[in-house]
Parts: structure tokens; C-alpha cells; sequence
């Protein structure tokens, strides 16, 4: 990474709206209004923790024009009536006092507003949809489906649509320019008209969604219609000099009839010409498929965006923003290249608000990473507010201040995963003397073999690494902590973060040596053999992964990864018992290693510890490799060349297994050795995996929790 960024920090201007940087908080829904629109202290400091954090702008995400019409979320912030004005003025005062801008992204949701049905009013469109089924019902949860859908269920409660006509449209470009003229009294800085993501000025805009034959469908022109007259009317009403632009899908992904990049050009050159200071390139794809979600919208894939971003640059004279994972060193290239002009963010600034400071500082290497788990976006589906699996305060900036100590303390950490390595940064944040044992010879603990997995968890060992090196947390590894040690330390508080513990499942046949426990897998991968893994493995496996131990070629998370795809002590069929978090994560890593691989799970979903949107798209994924799916199936006996298990309708029957990977059975593990030390401590906490199984996000939540509390 570079560590000038002399493009991306250089300042920048939209209209007559000055900003000191080319970072902008992306617009992302967040569930953090007050009940019934308004916006109070907690999204107040939401917003405020990002322009402390150095952003340029950030951007409100689907604020309704029309609330509680039209709205795209259950807690949605508005802007429809003048008593939400105070509540806009004091978010916009947050953010002023820290030296940045904010603007309001103005939106009605059309057919995929949640209230209209649950108030027994029908969904404004342009044209009813054609229904389709969603293929992504199959992969949530009872819970989750009882969360999502329960209240489309009530007796009263059906879905209508309502054809937008002359008086109706004229209603809701009216509602725009109202919505325009309150946020330039709250003193927001400008607005951004959302005309992407499925909403309903992106409704008229794809041919997919509109199949009017009058004067607001059929051409391209038509088609713009209604973005070309609230832009206008926006404009006429906030006047020439408040800045106003828009949001638009640079195409429509996994569509045959959706949006082109071509139709976005014309549209932009449309927008522009009405009026529009600026153009946000977004991207949006068939809700129906369950892919969709991380096609578009919140994109898996690098800078996916640009090239739309580029070709609508090369049509326009005005600024243009783009977002969609793209990192710092891309952005400052892409914008010295004139690809685009600023770069929006929302993930990366959910996980480290700080992130534009530590560019200007010269310390990119401390930027906390997003690990694209998409928790903050699966909260929004399930009617929950956004937070952050790498970052504790996101979305509970309220709560979770961390405060300078009154007595510092001496603190002894007890394991270096997440949850240790947390606890250990805050507290060593607030001032206390920190020492962190590890009984292993690296820091990470199970997330560094989750990370040959899913490399982007690397990413966040390495970020925890790189804090306790800054705060100068003394970490001993291969050390054991004992009681003994404990007492001969004398520290004033502990803190037992040893993880969870992945035993077999004592199914019969577990102890033969095909078969390996998820402690076994971690131990084969990363080259710390225990004395039943070498029983089970052949001498010329056992040689190559001591080599490879001794080389130090084991050390590293990625190096394993690679050579995994030619090297992996195990046979071409594999079982996983387990379709959890670790389940369908190694089978997705299996399959793509050219192993056949079969998932059973006993309870009725797949991937329950996984957030739902990153849930559906390795979902998708599995299919597409041709990993089969066993829901609701036990696994009953295990023969040295197949397994037997039990579907949900009481049949047993046999599959071919060359190797069984036992992915149930993690049970936290630091109950017995906080006991113990609790003889020699009076202050001993028990904490992440090692108290509840809650994978990274409950080990950074607890540690920081318990960090703030020492």
C-alpha cells in the first residue's frame, strides 16, 4: 500500500460544496432512527464517531421523502414533515463539529417498502411487478423467517400495488423537493436523490420494472423521466447554489432486461443536464436470487463498480462517486487514472471510523479491516439496527466509550485469538499494563486457521498484531498459564480467552483414523500434530507436515492456502458432520480443492452462525460446486469407507467417505481454568469462545466489553 495518497486525500469539491478529502461515508440504511422517523443522540453519534474519523462527507442512507409512506426500512430516519427537522439539526451539528459535511440521501422504497402492507396500503409502482420466487427463503432459519415474513402474515395483511398515475407522480416529485428544502433548514450540506437499488425512481428507470406506454415509460427518455423532473423540481426548490445530485445503478446484474450501462449514461447525461451537481455509481442486481445481495448493492467482488464509474465519467463534466470495495492505494490510482472523483465507503468505515485519519497520518498498517461478514447489512433484514463484527462500538457509540483508567492495574490476557488480543488492546488502550500468554508458538488463536479458510480474517489478526506492538502489550507465546504462574505473577486482574474446544462427536466408528475432529483439522493445517493426530496419519503425511513446520512454510496463513490446493492430507470423498459457520466454510474450501464433498447437518438450516447475506451467497456457491446438502439428517455410523446416516423421514442410507471431518462438538473451555485461578485472583474474567460460542464477532464484543471494564 502506498502511504501517500496524495489523490485521495486531496480536497475536493461538488457544486459550491467544498470537502477536505475524496472520502465519503457511503449512504447505508441503518435502522438507528427513533421510533416513528426521528433522529436522536444514538445515530447523532453514529455519524458524528465517521466525520471524527476524518471523512470528507458522510452521506445519511434512506432518508423518506414520504415517511411513513415509501419507507425502506422498519426504523427508517424522515424527512416528510418540518418536526423532523430538529432531530436532522442535531446529527448535522455532530458532524459540523468535527470539520465535515453531510447530506441526506432522499428516497422512497416503491415496491419494496415494508410499511405500506403492514398499514393496509398498497405499494406505489410503475407497473405491477411479475412475481418470482425467491430462492433465497430456503437458507434462513426458523427464527429468521419468523423475523422477516411473521407480520406479512397476519390476518388483513396482503401485498396490493397501486400503478402510479399523473396526480400520484406529481405527489411524489413534490415530496423530493419538500424533503430537499427541510434538510437545507436542518442545515444538512446538499442531498442526494436515490435513483438505484430497486427504489422506485430506479423502478421507472429499468425496462425490467417499467412496462409503461405512456409518457413516463417505453425510451430511455421516458424511462428518465421521473429522475429528470425531481431533479429539476429539487433544484427549483433548494436553489442553484445547494448541492444535489444522484444515485444511480451503473447496470442491473443477473437481469436480461434490467438497466445497461449505456441506459445509465444516457440517464446520468439526463439528471445532469436538469440540474445535478454530481453522479453516485451504484449497482443493483435481482432481489429474487439470493446472490444478489453481494453481486451488487454490498459487492464480494474488488472494485467491481468502476468501470461503470469510468464510462459515465467519460460521458459528463461533473463530478462522480463511486463505492463497492475498494481500497485506499485503488482509489488514490483510480482517481489519479480520472476513473472517478471520490470514493464512497460504508463497511470499511463501519469497521474503522478512524480510517481517513490514519491515512493522513501515514499509517494505513492500523486501519482495522472489514472482513466482508456482512453483519452490519443482515441486521437491516432482520429489522435490527447495523453494528460491526470487527468493530464494538459501530452502532453503539452511546455505550461503549473507552475511557482513560482512574487506577491502572496490572492485566495478564490468557490466549491470543480475538477475544484475547481485544481485550488486551482496550485495555491496554485505557492504560493498564498488559501481559498476553499464549500457549502456542503464533497469535490468532482458531482464527488463524479459520483464516486459511476465509482469508479476510488474516486481515484482522494482523490489524490486532500491528495494535499491540503500538500500545506495547507484552506477548509470550509458548507459554502456558497455571495457577502457579498466575500466583507467581501477582497480576490484579485476568482474563481467560482460551477459546472453545472441538472434540469428536462419539458416533460409532468416531475413533477410526479417516475420521478427525475440528481440533484434528486445525492441528493437520497449521502443523501442530497432537499424539491421535499422528496415530491417524501416514508416515509420509506426518514428514510433510513437520517439513513444512520446521520451514516455517506453516506460519503463514495464505502460504497454506495456496499450497493446499495442491497438498491436503485427505481423501477425494469427504463427510462433514457439521453444517454451522465451520461446516459449510470448509466445505466451500474442499470443494474448491477438487474434493467431493457431502454436508450433513441435523437441525433444518445450513450456515446458522453465518450472517444471513454472506450466508446466501456461499450457499450459492456450495450448489454451484456440487457439494450435496443433508438438512435434518443424522449421522448414525462411520465404516472405514463410507458413512451411514438417518434423513428426516427415518430411512438410513450409505455414502461414500474417504475422509469424515467432524464439525459439531466446540464447547467453550475456560470455565475449569478460571476456577482455578480465581483461588489466586480475586478479578478474573471468562471471555469470547471460551465463555459462549460466538465466532469473531462475540470474541471482539466481549473482549472490548470486558477491556472497558477492567
Amino acid at each position: 500500500m502506498t502511504t501517500s495518497f496524495n489523490h485521495l486525500l486531496a480536497p475536493g469539491q461538488i457544486g459550491s460544496m467544498k470537502l477536505r478529502n475524496r472520502i465519503l461515508m457511503s449512504p447505508m440504511g441503518s435502522n438507528l432512527a427513533e421510533p416513528d422517523g426521528y433522529c436522536g443522540e444514538r445515530i447523532a453519534r453514529y455519524y458524528a464517531a465517521r466525520a471524527k474519523g476524518g471523512a470528507a462527507m458522510v452521506i445519511m442512507g434512506s432518508v423518506g421523502v414520504a415517511y411513513p409512506r415509501g419507507s425502506g426500512n422498519q426504523m427508517q430516519v424522515a424527512a416528510s414533515d418540518d418536526k423532523f427537522i430538529p432531530g436532522l439539526k442535531l446529527v448535522a451539528d455532530a458532524v459540523h463539529e468535527h470539520g465535515c459535511k453531510i447530506a441526506l440521501q432522499l428516497q422512497h422504497a416503491g415496491a419494496i417498502a415494508v410499511n405500506e402492507p403492514l398499514r393496509g396500503l398498497p405499494l406505489l409502482v410503475p407497473s405491477v411487478p411479475t412475481q418470482k420466487e425467491m430462492d433465497w427463503t430456503a437458507d434462513l432459519t426458523p427464527q429468521e423467517n419468523k423475523d422477516m415474513f411473521e407480520a406479512f402474515f397476519k390476518p388483513g395483511v396482503k401485498i396490493e400495488y397501486q400503478v402510479a398515475d399523473e396526480e400520484q407522480l406529481e405527489w411524489l416529485i413534490d415530496s423530493f423537493a419538500k424533503a430537499a428544502v427541510r434538510a437545507k433548514q436542518a442545515g444538512i450540506d446538499g442531498v442526494e436523490i436515490h435513483a438505484g437499488h430497486g427504489y422506485i425512481v430506479s423502478a421507472f428507470l429499468s425496462p425490467s420494472s417499467n412496462k409503461r406506454a405512456d409518457r413516463w415509460g417505453g425510451t430511455l427518455e421516458n424511462r428518465a423521466r421521473l429522475l429528470v423532473e425531481i431533479v429539476k423540481r429539487v433544484r427549483a426548490a433548494v436553489g442553484p447554489d445547494y448541492p444535489v445530485w444522484f444515485r444511480i445503478d451503473g447496470i442491473e446484474h443477473l437481469k436480461n432486461d434490467g438497466i445497461t450501462v449505456e441506459d445509465a449514461i444516457e440517464a446520468t447525461k439526463l439528471g445532469v443536464a436538469a440540474g445535478a451537481d454530481a453522479v453516485h455509481v451504484t449497482m443493483y442486481a435481482d432481489a429474487s436470487k439470493g446472490i444478489s445481495f453481494t453481486e451488487a448493492h454490498t459487492v464480494q467482488q474488488p472494485c467491481k463498480y468502476v468501470p461503470y464509474a469510468a464510462a459515465i465519467k467519460a460521458a459528463i463534466s461533473v463530478p462522480v462517486i463511486t463505492v463497492g470495495r475498494v481500497e485506499p492505494d485503488q482509489a488514490d490510482r483510480f482517481i489519479a487514472e480520472g476513473k472517478f472523483d471520490f470514493l464512497a465507503m460504508a463497511r470499511k468505515l463501519l469497521a474503522d471510523d478512524e480510517l481517513p485519519n490514519k491515512l493522513m497520518a501515514g499509517r494505513p498498517d492500523l486501519i482495522r479491516p472489514c472482513i466482508y461478514c456482512y453483519t452490519c447489512i443482515s441486521q437491516i433484514f432482520l429489522g435490527t439496527h447495523s453494528r460491526c463484527a470487527v468493530n464494538a462500538r459501530t452502532g453503539f457509540e452511546l455505550t461503549t466509550a473507552v475511557e482513560p483508567t482512574s487506577r491502572r492495574k496490572k492485566v495478564l490476557v490468557v490466549g491470543g485469538g480475538p477475544a484475547g488480543m481485544e481485550a488486551a488492546r482496550v485495555a491496554a488502550l485505557r492504560g493498564h499494563e498488559v501481559n498476553l500468554y499464549d500457549a502456542s508458538d503464533r497469535l490468532g488463536g482458531t482464527a488463524f486457521f479459520s483464516s486459511i479458510v476465509y482469508p479476510e480474517n488474516g486481515r484482522l489478526i494482523d490489524y490486532l498484531k500491528a495494535q499491540l506492538g503500538e500500545l506495547r502489550v507484552n506477548c509470550h507465546l509458548n507459554a502456558k498459564v497455571t495457577p502457579e504462574l498466575v500466583q507467581k505473577l501477582k497480576p490484579d486482574t485476568v482474563v481467560v480467552a482460551t477459546g472453545a474446544s472441538r472434540a469428536l462427536v462419539k458416533v460409532p466408528g468416531y475413533e477410526l483414523p479417516h475420521v478427525f475432529s475440528g481440533d484434528e483439522m486445525r492441528e493437520m493445517i497449521t502443523g501442530r500434530m497432537s499424539s491421535s493426530l499422528k496415530r491417524k496419519l501416514p508416515a509420509h503425511w506426518r514428514m510433510m507436515i513437520h517439513a513444512g513446520k520446521c520451514s516455517g512454510m506453516l506460519n503463514d496463513n495464505k502460504r497454506i492456502n495456496r499450497l493446499s490446493k495442491r497438498f491436503l492430507p485427505l481423501g477425494q470423498s469427504v463427510v462433514i458432520y457439521g453444517g454451522g459457520l465451520v461446516g459449510v466454510e470448509l466445505a466451500e474450501f474442499l470443494a474448491e480443492r477438487q474434493r467431493k464433498v457431502v454436508l450433513i447437518e441435523p437441525g433444518p438450516a445450513f450456515g446458522k452462525d453465518l450472517m444471513l447475506v454472506r450466508r446466501w451467497r456461499i450457499m450459492d456457491h456450495l450448489r454451484k460446486l456440487g457439494v450435496r446438502l443433508l438438512k435434518e439428517t443424522d449421522l448414525v455410523e462411520i465404516k472405514p469407507d463410507r458413512v451411514a446416516y438417518r434423513t428426516s423421514t427415518g430411512q438410513v442410507q450409505a455414502i461414500k467417505a474417504d475422509s469424515v471431518i467432524m464439525a459439531l462438538g466446540a464447547a467453550p473451555n475456560g470455565a475449569e481454568l478460571s476456577d482455578r485461578i480465581k483461588q489466586v485472583c480475586d478479578e478474573v474474567y471468562c471471555i469470547g469462545d471460551a465463555n459462549e460460542l460466538g465466532y469473531i464477532e462475540g470474541a471482539i464484543r466481549s473482549g472490548h466489553r470486558v477491556g472497558r471494564e477492567i
